[in-house]
């Protein structure tokens, strides 16, 4: 996760160092006044020059007036699936206030990671963490899955909240405590089930569809592992465009895709890290080492090994990253861009 600390005065520079403490990889911005050189500078108008950091960064911290961020960042926020986590502090560090996309963004949980380190007083307001249970959205995020429909999770979010009992349907362990008042169940006699219990809502978590007389919301698992290799210089467009072709042909739900993998040489390729950022995924690096026990297993190429070191690339790594799990779609080659796709083996213990 890239976190960025944002603060126009003294006071507050100091307290972006402090956080360095717990996180040195914070990166400080601030504007060229002060001596305590930061590691970026940061032009005014604020207004002005802060969008490329809202696409540059998982979670802001504002360092400086509330009222201050909310008309900084309002002309520039798009929607709770894409906007970085924000908080907010005074240059005290009395109060660590989330301020936006507190859930998925992340913002509710650093907020209460950074008060606890400071000793200060955290500031969450979103109903489902005021009343100690636990919003669609956070449980997707917990999970590891994503959410077919926002409005359905909204709803059934607003009767978690208003306290009413959720049927919630599995097909991947829960390996999380839930509120009381979520009832396990499974698929068979839904509409029985949702009269005895008086449900107001489900949570369905599994590639399945499913029909009631209540609102569902439908959670798909993201157990499906890329592993991708490339020509140096490939664009994003055209490994998305790629990386689509492929889920449309063997009929992959590309939502269900938890982690980009490719090969260590090709950690600073543009391409494929902006790929992973659009996906909101990490990018994992295999190393060659690691290619190099498995690579006789899969076809590979004297060209490929002569150039970077190891016979192939997309299918030894998406196998190490799906913790050896089974191939669903075997290496694709198009345009210099290769693709496999790979289902996460559960360790034994799930």
């Amino acid at each position: 996760m890239k976190v960025a600390a944002i603060t126009l005065t003294k006071g507050g520079l100091i307290l972006a160092r402090k956080l360095q403490q717990y996180n040195e990889d914070i990166h400080v911005y601030s504007t060229k006044k002060y001596d305590m050189k930061p590691l970026s500078i940061i032009n005014l108008p604020l207004q002005d020059n802060i969008k490329s950091l809202l696409e540059e960064y998982d979670m802001i911290i504002f360092i400086m007036a509330t009222g201050i961020v909310v008309r900084v960042i309002a002309p520039y926020i798009k929607h709770k699936t894409i906007d970085p986590g924000i908080i907010v502090m005074d240059e005290k560090g009395k109060y660590v206030i989330s301020l936006l996309s507190g859930h998925i963004g992340g913002a509710n949980k650093y907020t209460e990671e950074l008060a606890n380190f400071l000793d200060a007083s955290p500031v969450i307001t979103t109903s489902s963490d005021v009343n100690k249970t636990i919003a669609v959205d956070m449980l997707a995020m917990k999970l590891n899955c994503h959410i077919d429909n926002l409005e359905y999770a909204k709803i059934v979010t607003s009767h978690i909240v208003n306290n009413y009992n959720i049927g919630i349907i599995s097909s991947i362990p829960i390996n999380i405590k839930l509120p009381s008042q979520f009832i396990k169940l499974n698929e068979e006699n839904i509409e029985d089930n949702i009269n005895k219990y008086n449900l107001k809502g489900l949570i369905n978590i599994s590639d399945n569809r499913l029909q009631a007389s209540c609102p569902i919301s439908h959670l798909i698992p993201k157990n499906i592992i890329a592993g991708i290799g490339c020509r140096r210089g490939k664009t994003k467009e055209e490994i998305v465009n790629q990386l689509i072709q492929t889920c449309n042909e063997y009929n992959v739900d590309i939502n269900k895709i938890s982690k980009i993998s490719t090969v260590e040489v090709k950690k600073d390729e543009v391409g494929l890290i902006e790929l992973a950022k659009t996906l909101k995924v990490p990018l994992e690096i295999i190393s060659l080492d690691s290619i190099r026990k498995v690579q006789n297993i899969f076809e590979g190429s004297s060209f490929v090994e002569k150039t970077i070191g190891v016979k192939c690339v997309c299918e030894p790594c998406g196998y190490i990253s799906s913790n050896y799990g089974e191939c669903i779609v075997n290496k694709i080659k198009n345009n210099g861009i290769t693709i496999s796709l790979w289902e996460t083996r559960r360790n034994m213990n799930e």
